[in-house]
């Protein structure tokens, strides 16, 4: 027995099914296959089999797309900056080597696994100094998993929405859980500009540098919750990454701290702040809904528009993709 499943008083719930963790629900979820074929491709590497290895390549091809490496300018978190983040000096440039990123954000299914494996109560996944935090981390009525769940699953219809109700620590777990992390703030921003050729640093959304409201749910949308993370398609990056402007915000690796000005002025915060990306359903300021705009949210914060997905260095990887801009030709022929 875990210390995390000690402080609970019951046992890690390992032997619990997905069927169990999703309330019972019959779903079509997006991704139904395993979700560590990047683990697959790292530490399991040396003895796993040929056809395990292909199996894993293309959960990878599917599932992630590869980002090129590159610089991005990250706008620059000073107090003058954050009232000018449209300035070129407010910019910072900032190396990003190769990754692969997930296609979509993590959704309500693919999150009820690691509730069923037990995910709240193994202590590696979890920093020591906020083990009593996990306690806290439950649904509506009282069961581990994401905070607007009840009885241990997603509402209904909503096994393709994007998880939303977790916090940083929860989003970190899951990213160690299945093998990945969470991207940088310069991982994810270039993600979503690289395929902007020369003007690609200063580029505002994945297909240019105007806002369309027709390629992203945010509040012009006039939605108001979320869609499921295969919606929009016209607003994905060339290489098929989706959603990266609208639907949740997105929790990133890093804390957001914040520069002093040239006055000496600095942003303070009550808590640490983790740096969250992209914007949400509910995002009232079009200027907010970009890929340069930086936000942050406390660490422990778990609101209803506020996701994750994870990323690998496309170094970990330990065996080298026969294709790894197999995507292209595909989403060609298609």
């Amino acid at each position: 027995m875990t210390l995390i499943s000690k402080l609970w008083g019951k046992s890690t719930g390992s032997t619990a099914t997905a069927e169990h963790a999703a309330g019972g629900h019959a779903t079509e979820a997006r991704s139904n296959g395993p979700l560590d074929y990047c683990r697959m491709l790292t530490q399991d590497a040396v003895e796993a089999s040929d056809d395990e290895l292909d199996r894993a390549w293309k959960a990878v091809r599917d599932n992630m797309a590869l980002v090129p490496d590159g610089q991005v300018l990250l706008a620059a978190t000073d107090p003058e900056s954050f009232c000018d983040v449209a300035a070129s000096a407010a910019f910072q440039a900032t190396p990003v080597a190769s990754l692969y990123l997930d296609r979509y954000c993590v959704t309500n299914a693919e999150f009820a696994q690691f509730v069923s494996a037990g995910g709240y109560v193994l202590d590696h996944l979890w920093p020591t100094e906020i083990l009593s935090n996990v306690l806290q981390f439950v649904d509506s009525t009282g069961n581990p998993g994401p905070r607007d769940w009840v009885d241990g699953t997603w509402l209904a219809g909503k096994e393709n929405h994007p998880v939303t109700g977790i916090c940083w620590y929860e989003a970190n777990a899951y990213a160690h859980w299945i093998g990945k992390r969470l991207p940088s703030p310069a991982e994810w921003q270039w993600a979503a500009v690289w395929a902007g050729g020369a003007n690609a640093g200063h580029r505002r959304y994945p297909w240019g540098d105007s806002f369309d409201p027709a390629r992203c749910n945010t509040w012009n949308s006039g939605i108001g919750k979320t869609v499921a993370v295969t919606d929009y398609y016209a607003g994905c990056t060339p290489n098929g990454i989706y959603q990266l402007i609208g639907n949740v915000w997105e929790w990133t690796s890093s804390l957001l701290e914040c520069d002093a000005s040239t006055t000496g002025d600095r942003i303070l915060t009550e808590a640490p702040l983790a740096e969250i990306r992209g914007g949400a359903f509910d995002t009232y300021f079009a200027s907010h809904a970009t890929a340069q705009f930086r936000s942050g949210q406390t660490l422990l914060f778990r609101g209803p528009n506020l996701g994750f997905r994870c990323c690998i260095s496309a170094e970990q990887l330990a065996v080298a993709s026969p294709d790894p801009f197999a995507f292209i030709d595909e989403e060609t022929q298609s």
